[in-house]
């Protein structure tokens, strides 16, 4: 469940653990008689809001400590490394460079005018660093200066150090980012990135990236717009198998992802595509691999390889109400996602609508439901490849793209129910023979095909 908190309809942040509350201190806020307004959204995607409420907003008395480039910002600086202060920074120019923030620390910008940045032409590792917990940075721009030859390490706007809790970024611009936007890791827990923007500079790696582990959870992005990336736009990156807690209730909510594409990988898109190492494992839109993950209601456009993929330990996720465009895969499954839920998407022009990778080194992709999506001129619709076993897919509509609809290569004891393909002809379902990682035969068997329908009357 995520709840978030509007203010004059403007959103004042997101909460995605109980008991759903939001601190805010009211001397950050404008003064006088305001609407509260509150949203919902559980991990099925079902949305439900409450209010407005009419609420005041009176002066408090928080002590804030204000700052201008200059001798002020060097005495903010050292108070933010102590923790336990709010600094709010003037419009101006900040040269920055590991700028610590320590448990309590609040760092507050005037809007897009207060802009963090590195000295010109350096090398840096970070330009910020949150470490500890109950640290807010919001409302300002860190300028990450582009990339810089030779610079192969560092170049993050915003690091989060292992062993963070509750850790907050909202209405941050990350313009020109060297590596990573935002970068978080070890056995952190409630880590947020919110309403932001963060752009690449077209060498830049990815716009967030959190490394996940069986001691991380609750790792959130909500309502960014990320774009420029040649790696990844969102990276909840747990890659180990099987484990049953790893990196729990990451959430991807209502974020914008344009534009992912690594210039190195342009031969994968040519006869060599499978001789040519790496294609694959980055160009994506949004990856995850954590257990009980939810990816809601986002837009993705031109990320080259693949719009939404699963990794690692996926595990009861749902990927519900997304809309993918102009990719190779509309979603793709890597072999350990099971007893998840991919409904509703809206997937046009990729080649594949959605994959689901074969069964591979021991692991496969089992029991998931495919359900309600609505996939535009994919050149194959659903394509589920050898060992993955028991899935339901069901009410899915197939306008225009390529015939069959539905692969099941060696897949068995699926249930295919009431889908419908419009146009493009028939057979809406094939059943392909291939062969198991081992060299054995990978035979379809037992699979249950109700109520589908193709053709112009499926229309």
């Amino acid at each position: 469940m995520a709840v978030t908190f509007l203010l004059a309809e403007r959103p004042l942040g997101t909460d995605t653990t109980r008991p759903y509350r939001l601190d805010v201190d009211p001397a950050l806020l404008p003064r006088g008689e305001h609407e509260l307004r509150v949203e919902a959204v559980d991990n099925l995607g079902r949305r439900s809001s409450a209010g407005p409420r009419d609420i005041t907003v009176e002066p408090s008395g928080s002590k804030i400590v204000e700052a201008v480039p200059g001798a002020s910002f060097a005495r903010a600086r050292a108070a933010l490394g102590r923790g336990d202060v709010t600094v709010r920074l003037a419009p101006g120019r900040y040269v920055v460079d590991r700028l610590m923030l320590r448990s309590g620390a609040r760092l507050v910008g005037s809007g897009a005018e207060t802009v963090l940045h590195a000295p010109p032409g350096s090398r840096y590792w970070a330009l910020l660093v949150a470490k500890g917990r109950n640290i807010r940075v919001s409302d300002l721009t860190l300028d990450g200066g582009g990339a810089v030859s030779g610079d192969s390490e560092g170049g993050i706007g915003v690091a989060i150090f292992d062993g963070s809790r509750d850790v907050r970024l909202q209405r941050l611009h990350l313009r020109r980012v060297r590596t990573d936007g935002v970068n978080t890791w070890g056995a952190h827990s409630d880590i947020s990135i919110q309403d932001s923007r963060i752009e690449g500079s077209r060498s830049a790696e990815a716009g967030i990236v959190a490394l996940g582990s069986d001691e991380s959870r609750d790792t959130t992005a909500i309502r960014n717009r990320v774009s420029g990336f040649r790696g990844f736009g969102i990276l909840l990156q747990q890659q180990e198998h099987g484990r049953p807690a790893a990196d729990l209730h990451g959430l991807v909510l209502d974020n914008v992802v344009n534009d992912i594409r690594n210039p190195s990988r342009d031969a994968c898109w040519t006869s060599a595509k499978y001789r040519t190492r790496g294609c694959g494992t980055d160009e994506g839109g949004i990856w995850t691999g954590g257990v009980e993950a939810a990816v809601i209601g986002n837009v993705v456009r031109r990320a080259r390889w693949d719009g939404i993929e699963t990794v690692g330990s996926s595990t009861r996720t749902t990927i519900v109400d997304n809309e993918i465009s102009d990719t190779r895969t509309g979603i793709y499954l890597e072999h350990a996602t099971n007893d998840s839920l991919i409904a509703r998407n809206r997937i046009v022009d990729a080649l594949t609508g959605i994959n689901v990778e074969w069964r591979h080194e021991g692991a496969g992709s089992s029991a998931n439901t495919f359900a309600d999506n609505r996939i535009v001129d994919a050149k194959t619709g659903i394509f589920v490849d050898v060992g993955g076993d028991r899935h339901r897919i069901v009410r899915n509509v197939f306008i225009g793209g390529g015939r069959p609809a539905i692969v099941l290569q060696g897949s068995s004891h699926n249930v295919v129910r009431g889908n419908r393909a419009c146009g493009g002809g028939q057979p809406l379902v094939a059943f392909p023979e291939a062969r198991f990682d081992d060299g054995s035969r990978a035979v379809s068997r037992n699979n249950r095909l109700e109520a589908n329908e193709a053709g112009l009357s499926a229309c």
